[in-house]
């Protein structure tokens, strides 16, 4: 698999103001690439990190990712596409990413059962047999990322849509559910506060400056090994990634 391709985040038309449909496409976008930036870093690392301190950390940071993507896919099947499905004009559009879901699951479903294994039970950590596994599915998933964004873009003419209450409900369903230890520290340490210019800081990650520094000072210093592997600080400035 090569190295993920991060999706354009910026969906306003040129010279135009932000419509709430490329408000939505790009914040979407916004999370799919943290997803991105996570899968490319455990894959770039994997052959690299050698020590069982390490190993275990870098097994935690597996663990992290996977649960983002788990989380992030559930919401969107629970609440996003029911209200997208039941307000556009256009029925059925959704479809395609339940059936994209469905087509990467498997090989997720392998990933979690090979960090399971390492993380849970002691078995030996074979990094040949994560990329392996990688290389089932991480294609397929990347695609699926960038169609999805894709589709939210071409519903910028469909009138019917309430684009606030559907952006609303998908981020309060997510703050609501999200794992305060693993997916918001994995978010905070994987969102680029320089990406595009740095257009993006102000509302991605979406959660008010104290809310920042409360996760800063408590919920990520607690698997603070883990996030050695992310792309960026817990700033959101980009580093280097260390088993690289």
């Amino acid at each position: 698999m090569s190295s993920p391709t991060l999706l354009d985040s910026n969906h306003k038309p040129q010279g135009a103001p932000e419509s709430k449909a490329s408000k939505n496409a790009s914040e979407m976008a916004l999370v799919h690439n943290v997803v991105l930036r996570g899968l490319n870093c455990i894959y770039l690392q994997a052959p690299n990190v050698t020590d069982p301190k390490d190993i275990a950390d870098f097994m935690l940071f597996c663990d992290a990712w996977s649960c983002v993507l788990h989380s992030h896919h559930l919401t969107e099947e629970t609440v996003y596409f029911p209200l997208l499905e039941g307000q556009c004009q256009e029925k059925g559009v959704m479809s395609r990413n339940h059936a994209e879901h469905e087509a990467f699951l498997p090989g997720l479903l392998r990933f979690d059962a090979f960090v399971s294994r390492v993380k849970d039970s002691g078995e030996p950590y074979d990094a040949a047999e994560l990329i392996k596994i990688i290389d089932t599915f991480g294609g397929a998933l990347e695609r699926h990322l960038h169609h999805e964004i894709e589709g939210l873009v071409g519903l910028e003419k469909d009138q019917s849509i309430d684009w606030d209450l559907v952006g609303k409900s998908m981020a309060q369903h997510s703050k609501k559910v999200a794992d305060r230890v693993r997916e918001v520290p994995f978010i905070i340490t994987n969102s680029d506060m320089t990406y595009e210019s740095g257009i993006h800081g102000v509302r991605f990650p979406p959660f008010p400056w104290f809310v920042h520094q409360i996760f800063r000072w408590v919920y990520v210093p607690q698997l603070q090994g883990a996030w050695r592997f992310s792309s960026c600080d817990d700033y959101g400035l980009p580093k280097e990634l260390p088993f690289a």
